[in-house]
């Protein structure tokens, strides 16, 4: 018989040891809310897991930057109205000026209202930004303003955070540097001149047209932005549900394995008492036997 080694007490021992272990998991996992918290716990999962959110986030960016796009086309349409009122009261006004019985007194007087809201065109269309972003008054390096026909100033809003997939919004030049197909302005509409109504209006018949498709270019991008942003809302619903099920703990499980836990370690500890006293109580049986 060997008295060296208690294997009884060992062995509850090594069972403790393994439900404190156990117990610390659970415990783990009911504070953090998930069952996968290192590559320990379970490397696959884990970078399962972290690939959706990756690719979450980026969805949840995607869909700011789509409300942002909304945001700032209803901005630019805002202007548009204002400015397509004015130009529609510009075109009133040339047609009105060509009925012969006009005074030159009567036509600078018309001419005064028509520089009035020119000036008020460039003021709206200067003026109407988003955190900054003009685009109604979109001008080059140089100065100059774009050809709305081959608009180049473009920008690109990302609306799902993938390579490659971004919305391009055009910016355009709705002011009265304007250019007609005779490459006249409305900066050099002037009524006063002498059987100038036909270039008049064919410059704020232009006008009127660069207007209107800004209007219809920017309309179809903010219904295009309110689509993306529910489909991509509904796409990342579906991936945390699918991470979700990858990663968070099932509460009831781990209080369950947490309790069960801490039974078996106040039951082991109650028997590693007695299973301490093993070789004192075979020594006091081996000390009567003489």
């Amino acid at each position: 018989m060997r008295l060296s080694h208690n294997l009884a007490s060992l062995n509850i021992y090594y069972a403790y040891t393994k439900n404190i272990n156990n117990q610390s998991i659970a415990l783990n996992r009911l504070t953090s809310g998930k069952k996968v918290n290192s590559s320990l716990d379970d490397p696959d999962a884990l970078s399962k897991s972290e690939k959706l959110n990756m690719q979450i986030r980026g969805l949840q960016a995607g869909a700011r930057n789509s409300q942002d796009g909304v945001s700032m086309l209803q901005t630019a349409e805002g202007g548009l109205s204002n400015i397509s009122d004015d130009l529609q009261r510009i075109r009133e006004l040339v047609v009105s000026s060509g009925n012969g019985t006009l005074t030159d007194n009567d036509k600078k007087n018309i001419q005064m209202e028509i520089d009035q809201l020119k000036q008020n065109i460039n003021e709206i269309a200067n003026n109407t930004e988003f955190n900054g972003v003009k685009l109604l008054s979109a001008n080059s390096t140089d100065g100059s303003y774009y050809n709305n026909s081959n608009p180049t100033s473009n920008i690109a809003a990302s609306v799902s955070g993938d390579v490659g997939d971004t919305v391009t919004i055009p910016r355009f030049n709705i002011t009265t540097a304007m250019q007609d197909s005779n490459g006249n302005t409305l900066e050099n509409l002037d009524i006063t001149k002498e059987n100038s109504v036909d270039e008049n209006l064919n410059s704020i018949d232009s006008a009127i047209k660069d207007a209107i498709h800004a209007r219809s270019v920017y309309g179809g991008l903010e219904n295009r932005f309110n689509t993306t942003y529910n489909n991509t809302n509904e796409i990342s619903d579906k991936l945390e549900e699918t991470g979700s099920d990858l990663s968070d703990a099932d509460i009831a499980s781990e209080i369950m394995e947490y309790s069960k836990s801490g039974i078996l370690i106040s039951a082991g500890i109650a028997m590693m008492a007695q299973t301490n006293k093993f070789p004192q109580d075979i020594l006091n049986i081996l000390s009567r036997i003489k």
